[in-house]
C-alpha cells in the first residue's frame, strides 16, 4: 500500500510538470471544460448557489468549500508541510507530510491524506520511512472527541467515518477498536449525540499500545463523555480469559462529571480476632454539584460488620468540608468458652473549612473527632491507628463588630484519651472581647509627646461555658447531663509600659476577674459507720462526708495587681583573625512583685469547714473550697501574698569565619536558658521557693538534633531524719558557709535527633575531597526518616545519695525504600525501646508496581495480622482486583 502511493505520488509529479511546460497554452481550455472549475469561476464573482451544486465539496485556491443541503458554505482548510498535488482528471488531492483537515469544529492530522472531490471523503494513513516505522499515524479530533487510529476514511457529507485500530479515550477510559464507525451528531437532526461503533474492541485503564487487562467484546457502543455499552463480554489479563468474570452486556459510565456507582472493597484483611474481612464496600451517590456522599461497609467472617456515611461538600467562594458517621458491631469469641463478647464502636468526624472570601466579619471553621470504643484501634490495623492515643476536637465560630472594638468567638472542643477512655468537653463556649482599648488617649497628639495616662491600656473580655468530663461509654447518657459544669467569667485589667532610668522597661497592671456559678458545695458528716474489710483489714470509719450539690446564684471575684522592671544587658567580645571572631551573651534579668488579699476573710467567704469524725475527742475540721466544680478549673484561690519573682534568661552566639565560601556565620549555643524562683513576704516559713528551677535547650548538627535542658536547686538546709532527708526553714549558705548556696537535687537532660539520610549524608560527607559515592544510597532514602530519643536524669535521692538512669532510649523510624524502579518497602512505624527492651508497633508493607497495576502486602507483627491487595491503579476500572486467598499461619 505504502508502495504503491510512492509511485502514485512520482506520476502525478511528472504528470503535473509535462503540464506546465508544455501544454501551458491549452491549460486555460482544459480548465474550462471542467464544470468544478467553470464553478471555481462563479464563486469568485457571484452567489455560489447559483452555480454550484449542493452537498458537493468544491475548490477554491488552497480552500475546499462544501456546499451543504441547506445553502451555507462551509470552508474546509487543508495544509501540508512537504507538497500538495493536485489530480484535475480524477478530482482528487493528495496532502504529504504533517497534513491537516479543518472543516467547522472537525479536524484531521496525517502524514498522507487523499480528498476524493466526487464522494466528499477524506483516507487519511501513516508513512513508512526507511527505517520501516509509521510516522504520522491519523489523528481525529471532533470538539472534546479525539483517537489515534492506523487508518481512516471520513466522509463531509455525511459525517461517517470508519477507522482500523483505533484508539479513544474517554475520561480515564482508552477505549480500542480493531473496526470502528464513527457518525457525528450533526449528520442527522434527530441525533443528539455523537455514536461511536467498534468491532472486536476492548476497554481500559491502561495506556500501554497493547494493554496489560481490558474487558474484551465483539460490540461496543459508545457516546462520548456518557457511556459504553458492550455485548457478551469477558475480563482479560494479558490477554487470558477470566471466566468469573463473564457478563451477558454491560454499561459502563464514562462521564467526566460525577456519577453514582458501587465502590467496590480497596483492601482483604486478616485479623486473628475477626477473620478474614473485605473493607469499605459501598455506593457513591452524587447528590448535587455541591454534595456527594459514600455508604461504606465492612465484612469480617466471624460475624462482624461496619457500616459508614461519608461525604463532601463545596461551594465556590464559600466553604468546604467532609464527615464521616460510622458504627460498627464487632463480635469476638472468648478463648475456651461458648460464648462471645461484642463491642459497638461508634467513629464521628466533621471537618470545615471557611473560604476567605465568603464573609468579611464572620468566619466558621474547626474539626471535630470522637471515637467511642477506640473505633480506629478496632477497625484499622495501621501503625498510626494502632498508636494514636488522644482525639482532639475544635469548633470555632467568630463574629467581628464593624466599627467596634468587641467580637463574638463561640465553639466547641473536645480531647478523649482513648487509653482511659475519658472524655473532657466544652459545649457550648461564647466569648465576648474587646480589643485592647487607651480611652485616655488624646485624639490629637500633642508636640510634647504623650502623658504618662495616655499609655494606660485598658482590656476585658466576658465568656460563658458550659463543660462536662465522662467516659465515651457514658457519652450519651442521663449521668453525664447531672455531671455538667456551666458558670460565667469576667475579666479585665488595665496596664501601662514605661521607660525609666533610660534602660529599663516598668509595667504596673491590676486584674480583676468575677466567676459566676449556679452551684456550690457544701461537705456534710453524715452519721453511719464504714467498715473495711478488704485485705484482711478490720477498719471502722465513723461517719462518711459527702457531697451535696446547692442550686442558687454564687458568685467568686477575685483582685490582684503586679509590678515588674525588666531590661536587657549585652556583652561581647571580638576577635580579628582566625575561626573564631566574636562571641555575644545577651542577658534578660527581671523581677516583678505581686500582691493579692486574704479570701479566707469577710466579705469574701469562699472556704467552709466540715468535721471529719464523729468521736469529738478523734474530730478534726477540714478546710474545703466551695466552688470545686468550676467549669473554668478555678480549684482554689491564692492566700493573701506579696510575692516577688525574679528571673534571668540568657542567650549566647558565636560568630566564625566559613573559609568555604568566604563568609561570616554565626550558631546559637545557648538558645535560651532561663532560671528564676520567687520569696514570698506574707508566706509563715520558707519564703524563698523551695526549689529554684532553670531550663534552656541548643540545636545541634544544623538542627537535626535538639539538646534540651533542666536543672532544680534547693536553697534550704538539709537534715537526715529516720534515714531521710528532710528541709528545714534555714538557708544552707548560713549553715555551711558562703561556697555552699544550693544542693543540686536534680538534672534532666534530653537529646532528640530527627533527621533522614540524605541529611546525614549531606552532613557527614565533603564532597570536595573525593567523588560521591553515596548519593545513590541517599536516594534510595530520601522518604526515610530516622528518630532518636535519650533522656537521662540525675536524682538526689531522700536517703542522700545521687543516682542516674536513663528514663527513655528509644528509635523510631518510618518511610519508603525504593528498592528497584518498581518494587518498594513502607516502614508506617517501626522501632525499639531500649528500656522496656521491646518493640513498638510494627507496619511493614512491600508494594509492587505493575505499569496499571499495583501489588502490596501489609504486615502487622504486633496483631498477628495480614492484608494482601492487587488491582488495577485507582480509576473507573478498579473494582478489577485479586483479593487474598492465603491463609495466616502465624500464631499468637
Amino acid at each position: 500500500m505504502q508502495r504503491y502511493t510512492y509511485y502514485k505520488y512520482l506520476y502525478i509529479k511528472l504528470k503535473n510538470f509535462f503540464l506546465r511546460r508544455y501544454l501551458s497554452r491549452i491549460i486555460p481550455l482544459f480548465i474550462f471544460s471542467l464544470g468544478l472549475v467553470q464553478a471555481q469561476d462563479t464563486i469568485l464573482t457571484s452567489n455560489p448557489t447559483d452555480t454550484i451544486p449542493k452537498d458537493s465539496l468544491f475548490l477554491v485556491g488552497s480552500t475546499l468549500y462544501l456546499m451543504s443541503g441547506d445553502s451555507i458554505v462551509d470552508p474546509v482548510n487543508y495544509t501540508a508541510r512537504d507538497s500538495i498535488i493536485f489530480d484535475y482528471d480524477k478530482r482528487w488531492i493528495y496532502l504529504f507530510g504533517a497534513a491537516s483537515i479543518k472543516y467547522q469544529t472537525l479536524q484531521i492530522k496525517a502524514d498522507y491524506i487523499q480528498i476524493d472531490l466526487n464522494s466528499n471523503i477524506a483516507y487519511a494513513d501513516p508513512l513508512v520511512d526507511s527505517l520501516g516505522k509509521k510516522t504520522g499515524v491519523p489523528h481525529f479530533e471532533d470538539g472534546p472527541q479525539s483517537f489515534d487510529a492506523q487508518s481512516m476514511k471520513y466522509n463531509f457529507k455525511t459525517r461517517k467515518g470508519t477507522v482500523l485500530k483505533v484508539v479513544t479515550q474517554e475520561a480515564e477510559i482508552y477505549i480500542l477498536g480493531e473496526k470502528t464507525k464513527f457518525i457525528g451528531k450533526t449528520g442527522d437532526s434527530s441525533r443528539v449525540d455523537d455514536v461511536i461503533f467498534n468491532q472486536n474492541g476492548i476497554f481500559t485503564t491502561c495506556d500501554h499500545p497493547e494493554p496489560h487487562f481490558g474487558i474484551y467484546s465483539k460490540k461496543q457502543k459508545v457516546i462520548p463523555n456518557k457511556l459504553v455499552i458492550v455485548g457478551p463480554s469477558i475480563l482479560k489479563i494479558q490477554e487470558i480469559p477470566m471466566p468469573p468474570f463473564l457478563l451477558p452486556f454491560g454499561f459502563f459510565p464514562i462521564s467526566k462529571d460525577k456519577s453514582s456507582g458501587l465502590i467496590i472493597p480497596r483492601n482483604y484483611v486478616f485479623d486473628p480476632n475477626l477473620g478474614f474481612g473485605m473493607q469499605d464496600i459501598g455506593y457513591y451517590k452524587p447528590i448535587n454539584q455541591y454534595l456527594d456522599l459514600k455508604l461504606l461497609g465492612s465484612i469480617w467472617f466471624k460475624g462482624s460488620f461496619k457500616v459508614g456515611i461519608l461525604g463532601n461538600y463545596k461551594k465556590r467562594y464559600k466553604s468546604t468540608g467532609n464527615f464521616e458517621l460510622s458504627y460498627s458491631r464487632l463480635k469476638t469469641e472468648i478463648p475456651n468458652d461458648y460464648r462471645t463478647y461484642i463491642r459497638s464502636p461508634l467513629k464521628l468526624e466533621w471537618r470545615h473549612t471557611q473560604d476567605p472570601a465568603a464573609h468579611p466579619y464572620r468566619t466558621i471553621s474547626g474539626s471535630t473527632s470522637i471515637q467511642v470504643g477506640a473505633f480506629d484501634r478496632q477497625i484499622y490495623l495501621d501503625a498510626y491507628s494502632q498508636q494514636n492515643n488522644t482525639l482532639r476536637s475544635s469548633v470555632t465560630f467568630t463574629q467581628s463588630f464593624p466599627n467596634s472594638p468587641f467580637s463574638l468567638v463561640a465553639g466547641m472542643t473536645h480531647d478523649q484519651n482513648l487509653t482511659t477512655k475519658i472524655m473532657n468537653v466544652t459545649l457550648p463556649s461564647l466569648d465576648v472581647r474587646m480589643r485592647a482599648q487607651n480611652p485616655f488617649k488624646k485624639k490629637i497628639p500633642s508636640n510634647s509627646g504623650q502623658a504618662w495616662y495616655e499609655k494606660i491600656t485598658i482590656n476585658y473580655n466576658s465568656g460563658a461555658t458550659n463543660r462536662f468530663t465522662t467516659y465515651d461509654s457514658l457519652l450519651f447518657t442521663k449521668r453525664t447531663l447531672d455531671t455538667m459544669r456551666y458558670g460565667v467569667k469576667h475579666t479585665a485589667s488595665a496596664d501601662a509600659s514605661f521607660r525609666v532610668l533610660k534602660y529599663f522597661n516598668l509595667t504596673p497592671r491590676l486584674d480583676m476577674g468575677s466567676e459566676w456559678f449556679f452551684r456550690k458545695q457544701k461537705l456534710v458528716l453524715l452519721d453511719s459507720l464504714a467498715i473495711d474489710t478488704t485485705g484482711g483489714k478490720n477498719d471502722t470509719t465513723f461517719g462518711v462526708v459527702s457531697q451535696i450539690l446547692e442550686k442558687g446564684f454564687n458568685a467568686l471575684n477575685t483582685v490582684s495587681s503586679s509590678l515588674s522592671l525588666n531590661t536587657q544587658i549585652y556583652g561581647q567580645l571580638l576577635s580579628k583573625k582566625g575561626w573564631f571572631r566574636g562571641i555575644r551573651h545577651i542577658v534578660s534579668p527581671g523581677i516583678s512583685m505581686s500582691f493579692a488579699p486574704d479570701y479566707n476573710q469577710s466579705p469574701f467567704s469562699y472556704y467552709d469547714t466540715v468535721s471529719t469524725d464523729l468521736r469529738p475527742e478523734q474530730n478534726r475540721t477540714k478546710q474545703y473550697f466551695v466552688f470545686a466544680n468550676s467549669p473554668y478549673g478555678t480549684s482554689s484561690v491564692p492566700a493573701e501574698n506579696f510575692q516577688l519573682n525574679f528571673s534571668v534568661n540568657n542567650r549566647v552566639e558565636i560568630k566564625y569565619y566559613s573559609k568555604k565560601d568566604s563568609s561570616f556565620k554565626k550558631f546559637s549555643l545557648i538558645d535560651n536558658f532561663s532560671i528564676g524562683g520567687n520569696y514570698n513576704v506574707f508566706a509563715d516559713s520558707f519564703k524563698l521557693s523551695r526549689s529554684i528551677n532553670g531550663s534552656g535547650q541548643t540545636t545541634l548538627f544544623k538542627g537535626l538534633t535538639r539538646l534540651s535542658y533542666s536543672v532544680f536547686l534547693d536553697p534550704y538546709k538539709r537534715i537526715s531524719v529516720n534515714g531521710e532527708e528532710q528541709q528545714i526553714n534555714q538557708y544552707r549558705i548560713q549553715a555551711d558557709g558562703k561556697f555552699n548556696l544550693f544542693y543540686l537535687t536534680r538534672i534532666d537532660l534530653g537529646i532528640v535527633t530527627t533527621t533522614t539520610i540524605p541529611q546525614l549524608i549531606q552532613l557527614f560527607y565533603k564532597t570536595k575531597e573525593t567523588p560521591d559515592p553515596l548519593p545513590d544510597v541517599g536516594s534510595v532514602f530520601n522518604t526515610f526518616g530516622l528518630n532518636h530519643t535519650l533522656t537521662y536524669q540525675f536524682i538526689r535521692l531522700k536517703s542522700g545519695k545521687d543516682t542516674i538512669m536513663a528514663t527513655n532510649n528509644s528509635f523510631y523510624t518510618q518511610g519508603t525504600i525504593p528498592i528497584t524502579k518498581n518494587w518498594s518497602i513502607s516502614v508506617g512505624s517501626i522501632g525499639y525501646d531500649f528500656i522496656r527492651k521491646g518493640l513498638t508497633y510494627p507496619d511493614i508493607t512491600l508494594n509492587r508496581k505493575l505499569h496499571c497495576w499495583n501489588m502490596r502486602f501489609s504486615y502487622y507483627p504486633q496483631n498477628n495480622a495480614f492484608s494482601f491487595f492487587i488491582g488495577v491503579n485507582p480509576g473507573p476500572l478498579d473494582f478489577v482486583k485479586i483479593p487474598s486467598n492465603q491463609n495466616f499461619t502465624g500464631g499468637r
